[in-house]
């Protein structure tokens, strides 16, 4: 099975986007080569890749990070202070249930979001790696298949209330949960949202596994496609792209 390795950034500046994300998440960053990797200290959180890499510009992007904070208003003034940069705060009401999240940008315009859930820990960490998708049942089932992770059941009564507070029926499938078995983070969230399909895409996610050609055949008779192998310093990995044609690889 796949396991996590790095969310990657592709940047034109690695050494810059990783002192704004090792600030942003209290990580320690250091380089690795021509790369640099940030790495949580609590030993909780993904580790953080930033390359140096082409990427195309996105406005809606493919993938993105969630980073939940304990106060969203606070931590918004300390993001910009390190560089960030705000797009807009959002917020969605049903009924009496309300939601508010600020999208914002990282110094070379990687896109992420900072929102403060009831269940906060006291901690800035990555909630989620969203995928914003068109059908998100069908890929994050990919995604569960992949990585051995279970669907996250959502509260039969919660939808309920939605529904009689007026969310429209269609919107049970408009997103999908999965968690690792563990209950660890981050999750993987799938929304249905239009986004944009970069040539070169500004974060991508590499995994490890034991044996990577049986990998590469579980995974593609699952639906995902082989791009190319390459041999890397240490490794050999595989770039391969899921059922809607968002990048990964397996090393």
């Amino acid at each position: 099975m796949l396991q996590l390795l790095h969310v990657t950034f592709s940047c034109a500046d690695p050494a810059r986007v990783a002192q704004f994300w090792s600030a942003l998440l209290d990580y320690e960053g250091a380089p690795a080569g021509d790369s640099w990797i940030a790495t949580d200290p609590r030993g909780e959180g993904t580790r953080l890749l930033f390359n140096r890499m082409e990427k195309s510009q996105t406005i809606e992007l493919p993938i993105h990070l969630d980073i939940n904070v304990p106060d969203r208003e606070a931590e918004l003034r300390r993001v910009l202070e390190l560089g960030g940069r705000l797009v807009e705060t959002k917020s969605h009401t049903i009924g009496d249930l309300s939601e508010t999240w600020t999208v914002m940008r990282d110094p070379e315009g990687n896109g992420f979001c900072i929102q403060s859930p009831p269940n906060a820990l006291p901690h800035r960490y990555i909630g989620n790696v969203t995928f914003s998708c068109a059908q998100p049942r069908e890929l994050g089932r990919f995604w569960t298949f992949a990585l051995d992770w279970p669907e996250e059941e959502i509260d039969e009564s919660f939808i309920r209330q939605l529904l009689d507070a007026g969310m429209d029926e269609r919107e049970r499938s408009a997103f999908y949960v999965a968690r690792p078995s563990n209950g660890g983070r981050p999750r993987f969230l799938f929304q249905r949202r239009e986004r944009s399909r970069p040539e070169s895409y500004p974060i991508h996610l590499d995994f490890a596994t034991d044996d990577r050609e049986a990998e590469i055949e579980r995974l593609t008779q699952a639906g995902a496609s082989v791009v190319e192998t390459k041999q890397g310093t240490n490794l050999t990995f595989t770039i391969m792209r899921d059922p809607e044609g968002n990048p990964f690889c397996v090393g």
